[in-house]
């Protein structure tokens, strides 16, 4: 019985910590821009995949035919095609807005109607989660 009661009361722990330890917030907003990412292709699986990340990889300067997008570098042709770095198995509708209140940054995922209807400046309703120690934005979504 002891064993059973043990991960139930560890996953109860976890989630009050979950819980407590982010701060719900809410308000208006400014759409700045918007982005749709293509649906990566499938990968085919090698049964022995290896990191590509070696001890000896080195920096390197990025190129002039170059872009830096959200921490990615890439080449210009391929942002929001499959061949994106950020492209996941499903396509994403990215919505990138400024708090009025407190002036902060962030992307909120959208679904592909509400996307379609946004325009750049629009004002928007947009409830997020902040963690409380790091101040990370997550769970956005706009109302």
């Amino acid at each position: 019985m002891l064993r059973m009661s043990v991960p139930v009361c560890v996953v109860v722990v976890l989630l009050m910590i979950g819980i407590a330890g982010c701060e719900k917030k809410s308000g208006e907003a400014v759409v700045l821009s918007k982005e749709h990412i293509d649906a990566a292709p499938p990968i085919k699986e090698t049964p022995n995949a290896q990191s590509a990340t070696t001890p000896e990889a080195k920096l390197r300067p990025m190129a002039d035919d170059e872009i830096a997008v959200d921490g990615y570098v890439m080449k210009p042709e391929a942002r929001g095609t499959s061949h994106d770095p950020r492209a996941l198995k499903d396509e994403q509708w990215i919505v990138k807005v400024r708090m009025l209140d407190n002036g902060r940054t962030f992307q909120v995922p959208a679904d592909k109607a509400k996307w379609e209807k946004l325009r750049e400046n629009d004002r928007v309703k947009v409830r997020y989660r902040t963690g409380k120690y790091s101040g990370t934005v997550w769970a956005a979504e706009i109302e």
